[in-house]
């Protein structure tokens, strides 16, 4: 069995960080070490002046205080993403001000030395939060102590947990399988929301062997994508009617299954997910997206529909 380390996925797990900011609403920055006011505001900002080709920073936070957090995870920090993230920061900040506060998530094999730009006109230090100093067996097994004493623990650390430290192959694959069943357990036991069990799947998706994650996923049948609309939708149904929240954020999450699985729809694809309006459609589609090996064996059977 083929065993992952995240390593060798070109894309940035932009999916995964928008889950992560989508389930921080109402919480703080804490979690990833960052303290901060309580989370008001998510949305996604992707500047339109560079061309990006590998990750990009594209979700912003603000706090109860009115500052502004921009947040990037990186696998495999290198100097010349610093560079990178320096050039979307300034860009940002032409927009949204010189508060602008930038965030690293960063795993796998993280450069070393300092993480900062310096040039003749000035400094470019971002926060970088650097997982590979964690040790995620200790830090699941204190998570699993603490709610069997009652304590509650942020869960959100289970997303990025299978990322701590410096294992690989199947070392990484293991932890991640760990995290993974663990998350499961506590769904089924209505102490996890479907929205953060949903984030840890996609992020298993990196680290886990594709034939082993499909086995998991029938195995445990707990991705119901109308109880995670029901969710994503709660916002969008105070405005536009729950039933069209449900519709709307059932559409977003598999798109977001699409881009992680394959990248970005043909446009055709778009359109035609657009013009489906039941749940139960989509959430067929989205159990499909895992099974299916391409695009065009997605395409297949959103034919068929």
């Amino acid at each position: 069995m083929e065993n992952r380390n995240g390593a060798d996925y070109g894309q940035n797990y932009d999916v995964i960080v928008k889950w992560m900011a989508a389930a921080l609403c109402g919480e703080t920055l804490e979690v990833i070490g960052v303290k901060t006011g309580r989370i008001e505001e998510v949305f996604g900002f992707e500047p339109a002046d560079i061309s990006v080709k590998t990750g990009r920073v594209d979700v912003m936070a603000r706090d109860e205080t009115g500052a502004l957090y921009h947040i990037e995870e990186q696998r495999n920090l290198a100097r010349a993403d610093m560079y990178r993230f320096a050039a979307y920061h300034f860009l940002a900040a032409k927009q949204w001000g010189p508060g602008l506060r930038d965030i690293i998530l960063a795993s796998g094999d993280v450069c070393k030395g300092k993480k900062a730009v310096s040039t003749g006109s000035g400094r470019y230090s971002p926060k970088v939060i650097d997982f590979t100093l964690k040790d995620g067996r200790k830090r699941l097994a204190e998570i699993r102590e603490a709610l069997a004493s009652g304590e509650s623990p942020n869960l959100l650390e289970l997303v990025f947990l299978p990322l701590y430290g410096r294992e690989t192959g199947a070392a990484r694959s293991g932890i991640a399988e760990e995290v993974l069943r663990f998350g499961t357990s506590l769904y089924h036991a209505e102490k996890m929301s479907a929205v953060l069990l949903a984030a840890m799947l996609i992020m298993s998706n990196k680290l886990i062997d594709r034939d082993r994650l499909q086995e998991m996923w029938e195995e445990i049948k707990m991705l119901d994508i109308i109880d995670i609309a029901r969710e994503k939708g709660i916002q969008e149904g105070k405005t536009l009617g729950i039933q069209e929240g449900k519709i709307l954020a059932a559409r977003e999450m598999l798109t977001d299954a699409l881009i992680e699985r394959f990248g970005a729809p043909p446009e055709r694809i778009s359109e035609r997910i657009g013009e489906i309006r039941n749940t139960d459609t989509l959430k067929g589609l989205f159990r499909q997206v895992l099974k299916c090996q391409n695009m065009g064996e997605f395409e297949t059977v959103l034919n068929r529909v």
